[in-house]
């Protein structure tokens, strides 16, 4: 998997370069007692923080339109401020699209972006995955993008994605599977992230038990990567910093600002002072209710 390029090399570094540095991390890092997220605490500068190309975004929606056949009515749960909802609702405007979250703060930013975009075809509410406030059937498209990692009960959210499914429905879900979580840049060189975030994190196979347990069965899956540059090691550092993953909240402040300074000596002796280019990669799984 390749993650970094420094600037002017024109060559991707390959994952093997990172191993000693992986292996130290991961003899030092521990699972035990992973503190809880609040959620609210993600929604400060949500959208700034987790930028895409707008090209790669509109890549990302046409895989999505392509194998999802997003049709009928679509909801996506744990829809934050929006990121892929109103951009669906926009492109399909005779398609009902509602979006639930549980964080408050990010559905308020939602609220108003879809006030500015003018859609009237978007309704968002706040609900609890465990609970959908929707009748049996509702469904043609449901889209769970980077949320599993949130659900403490997760065969109770995947029953509630199967009830408000109707018989033919798509489902799509977008995760980072563990081995994509070791080759984030980000992540990999952050002292004791990877570690805490596999803890947390279902895997690919996980999910896919999950969901043929409850009527549905995979017909496709894809894997694809979102470019990430920082023009310097210290413009990186700063960038994570603002905590533009939830992986971040995993330490209490004191902890993080402490595996803050060695993220930045290991950005630095990996990849020099230069711009780092490297990628962000994800898996999406489709899914067919039978």
């Amino acid at each position: 998997m390749p993650l970094g390029l420094p600037g002017g090399t024109g060559i991707f570094y390959p994952f093997s370069i990172l191993n000693r540095f992986l292996t130290s991390l991961r003899r030092t890092a521990t699972i035990d007692e992973v503190p809880s997220i609040n959620i609210e605490e993600l929604a400060a500068d949500y959208d700034r923080k987790r930028r895409m190309d707008p090209t790669e975004f509109k890549r990302l929606l046409a895989l999505m339109l392509r194998y999802g056949k997003v049709r009928g009515k679509v909801l996506e749960i744990g829809c934050g401020t929006g990121f892929f909802l109103l951009p669906l609702a926009r492109r399909l405007t005779r398609v009902p699209c509602c979006g639930i979250d549980i964080a408050g703060a990010l559905l308020a930013q939602a609220k108003a972006r879809a006030r500015e975009m003018g859609l009237d075809n978007c309704f968002l509410t706040r609900a609890d995955a465990r609970d959908l406030p929707f009748p049996a059937g509702s469904f043609d498209f449901v889209l769970m993008s980077q949320v599993w990692h949130y659900f403490p009960d997760r065969p109770r959210v995947a029953a509630e994605v199967s009830r408000v499914s109707k018989s033919g429905a798509r489902l799509l879900v977008i995760t980072t599977s563990h081995p994509q979580l070791r080759s984030q840049i980000d992540l990999a060189l952050f002292p004791g992230v990877t570690s805490r975030d596999s803890a947390r994190m279902p895997s690919l196979r996980q999910i896919k038990r999950l969901f043929a347990g409850h009527g549905f069965e995979l017909f496709a899956t894809t894997e694809f990567a979102a470019t990430f540059r920082a023009a310097s090691a210290d413009a990186l550092a700063e960038w994570v910093a603002r905590k533009p993953w939830s992986s971040y909240f995993l330490f209490p402040e004191d902890e993080f600002q402490r595996r803050l300074k060695i993220f930045r000596r290991n950005l630095i002796k990996t990849f020099g002072r230069g711009e780092i280019v490297y990628l962000v990669p994800q898996t999406l799984l489709f899914f067919r209710k039978i």
